[in-house]
């Protein structure tokens, strides 16, 4: 590739990519100082959403994140009104997250701006267009963290 060609894709690569990394920290602060909610315990919040009997262990699935790490997120979410933990009716083992209308308030009246968004969307994507955006993620992925640089 010639050398000009390349440094403009680089520049407009940076481009888009600090443009959203500035509108998603920005969109976390203001979660935080209006909400005292971080992105993560937003996405959490949104995965919730979407499952009526969702547990623990089907977060730590779903997320692909280490147990003792939702159940601290989601202790806070607790404490600070957004969720509840009840017993199942139909399986006394389980203890299935709930929403509690403050979360639902929220969820509706702040759209999500990154990750959270993207996850969003791809719910109501076509097939082909989300097949393409996660092929470019993991391309995207791969040069960002394990791809030799010559």
């Amino acid at each position: 590739m010639d050398k000009k060609v390349a440094l403009d894709r680089v520049k407009e690569f940076l481009s888009i990519y600090w443009n959203n990394e500035q509108a998603h920290d920005e969109w976390s602060r203001r979660l935080e100082h209006d909400h005292n909610l971080t992105a993560k315990q937003y996405g959490l919040l949104r995965a919730i959403e979407r499952q009526a009997d969702i547990t623990t262990t089907d977060l730590t699935v779903l997320l692909g994140k280490a147990q003792p790490a939702i159940t601290q997120m989601l202790n806070r979410l607790e404490a600070n009104g957004y969720i509840t933990r009840e017993q199942s009716r139909e399986d006394k083992r389980r203890r299935e997250v709930k929403l509690t209308p403050k979360a639902a308030g929220l969820l509706k009246a702040i759209e999500p701006v990154g990750p959270t968004r993207i996850a969003l969307a791809l719910e109501h994507a076509s097939d082909k267009d989300a097949r393409e955006i996660i092929g470019a993620m993991k391309v995207l992925h791969e040069w960002m963290v394990t791809r030799k640089l010559k």
